[in-house]
């Protein structure tokens, strides 16, 4: 008996609680605290504010009085959690607290900006890094800017005008302005916003929201993910990327708001650059490295991605979400996110744009996709608008497209727009599903204007030989093709380049024409 006392005792004793508050607790500051707590402990924190710039090395469980009341601030990141290449990482909650106000400007290198709020490395040998609970916090006003540029390895153009290093572009990263992960990381009830992601020397911004590497994996459920800005200038900036979410490991969102980020490119860059310039996934993108993704009962609205090129070609694309792998949506709302994009260029440069809603591969049910636009305009050369809504392979059951609108204009050269609603970028089947009351604008010296609720073409490299576009019980109705008198117009309901299947569905009221090609 006594020895199963002392066994009780052991272990009553073997998971602590350790205090911080302002006065009379046994620390004033968490780090001491951390470093005076065994793994299994719980730190309370008391209100107040709180210094950041400390790393949790250890499973512990990090508790604060509330958003409201506790902070945590300053530091570059404000919170470490785990330690680059260890052998083992950790497993951490953090729960009730606010973390602001941090800035990274040269973490893991200084040309590389990850984690401005929160930063999980990844373990030896880039194994994952630190499993990471967030629960009921807010993760705001925190920023990633490198302080250099180094080598990016790709060779200058002979027309360019910014200073390269050693004879090739500038490279510099901001990452993860509010939270960077290479490890498991779960958000319940959390907001992340206000995040940014920047400076003068930066090229690529991405992620500016939540950054998660390969091997990673994110989950969010009943949490907010809003008003975090990348942005990436001249004279080095090329990319901009995923201004509330880049995700390069799995990815699964429930029940969640993505909403109000932003994800700009003001590039002054030749049409010649290797690789060229681009903005994608205003709201989020999944990159190709991803192994599953799904996003339930959320709404992604608000989101923009923008390009302008003071010297050559601007491209943007997928103003809410954008995947690079077939994803699952599932009673979901993407409305009002916007692609802008601009050719400023007197001498030349073209500018092409699509999907306000963004692009997709997989299956879509019970989604409502409304209100988005794609805007593209050049100066002197020609200018593409597609997508209104979103560039999609797969299915889409029991969904409604409507009132999206693509907008194309060139003062000297082509305007193109293609698909004011959805583009068939390849095999497609509609069930359920209404497309309506979308329109595509194109103002030009010469151009054309395809598609108002639908544009289909086989973009796939060994396509189907027909059949490409599959309506079951659906709807295609009042899209609106328009233009300046130069533009020709074709397929107000639908333009098909291959065979189109039609079951139990209608085609009507469409201007100027229902479909051309079925």
């Amino acid at each position: 008996m006594l020895a199963a006392l002392l066994l009780v005792g052991a272990g009553s004793a073997s998971a602590a609680t350790v205090t911080v508050c302002p006065s009379g607790c046994a620390f004033s500051q968490i780090a001491p605290a951390i470093a005076a707590a065994s793994s299994g402990d719980t730190i309370q924190v008391a209100a107040g504010t709180y210094d950041g710039g400390f790393t949790i090395d250890k499973s512990l469980q990090l508790v604060g009085a509330g958003a409201g009341l506790t902070f945590i601030s300053r530091g570059g990141p404000v919170v470490m959690v785990g330690v680059l290449n260890a052998s083992s990482e950790p497993t951490v909650s953090i729960a009730s607290v606010t973390i602001t106000g941090g800035l990274n400007t040269s973490s893991p290198f200084p040309f590389v900006a990850r984690g401005g709020g929160i930063d999980v490395p990844h373990a030896a040998n880039f194994a994952p890094g630190a499993t990471l609970t967030i629960s009921d916090s807010v993760i705001s006003g925190n920023r990633t800017a490198p302080s250099a540029a180094t080598d990016s390895g790709i060779p200058c153009p002979r027309d360019i005008t910014i200073t390269c290093i050693n004879g090739d572009l500038p490279f510099a990263a901001a990452r993860g302005g509010g939270i960077a992960t290479s490890g498991a990381l779960t958000l319940s009830n959390t907001i992340v916003r206000d995040n940014v992601c920047a400076s003068s020397v930066t090229s690529d911004a991405e992620g500016c929201g939540i950054f998660s590497l390969p091997g990673s994996n994110i989950s969010l459920s009943n949490s907010t993910v809003t008003g975090n800005v990348a942005s990436a200038v001249a004279p080095n900036g090329r990319f901009a990327d995923g201004g509330g979410i880049f995700a390069l490991g799995t990815v699964a969102i429930d029940s969640s708001v993505v909403t109000d980020n932003s994800a700009s490119l003001g590039a002054s860059m030749p049409s010649d650059v290797p690789d060229g310039t681009l903005a994608i996934g205003g709201g989020i993108h999944v990159g190709d490295t991803v192994p599953a993704a799904k996003i339930t009962n959320t709404t992604v609205s608000g989101n923009s991605i923008s390009a302008t090129n003071t010297v050559g070609d601007a491209n943007a694309f997928s103003g809410g979400l954008h995947t690079d792998v077939n994803f699952t949506l599932s009673k979901d709302v993407i409305t009002n996110n916007t692609v802008s994009v601009a050719a400023l260029a007197h001498s030349g440069g073209n500018a092409a744009g699509d999907s306000g809603a963004g692009e997709w591969g997989g299956t879509v049910t019970n989604t409502r996709v409304s209100s988005n636009s794609v805007s593209a305009s050049s100066v002197a050369g020609d200018a593409d608008a597609d997508a209104g809504a979103t560039i999609f392979a797969g299915t889409m059951t029991n969904s409604v497209v409507s009132d999206n609108h693509v907008q194309a204009s060139s003062r000297h050269g082509t305007a193109i727009d293609r698909g004011g609603g959805l583009v068939a970028g390849d095999v497609i089947t509609l069930r359920n599903t209404t497309v309506s009351g979308n329109t595509a604008n194109a103002s030009g010296r010469a151009g054309f204007g395809r598609g108002g609720g639908i544009f289909d073409v086989d973009l796939s490299p060994n396509g189907p030989s027909g059949g490409l576009l599959t309506l079951i019980n659906s709807r295609v109705t009042s899209n609106v093709l328009s233009g300046s008198s130069a533009i020709t117009l074709q397929g107000g309901g639908i333009y098909a380049t291959n065979p189109v299947s039609l079951t139990n569905t209608v085609i009507a009221n469409n201007i100027p024409d229902q479909c051309f090609g079925c």
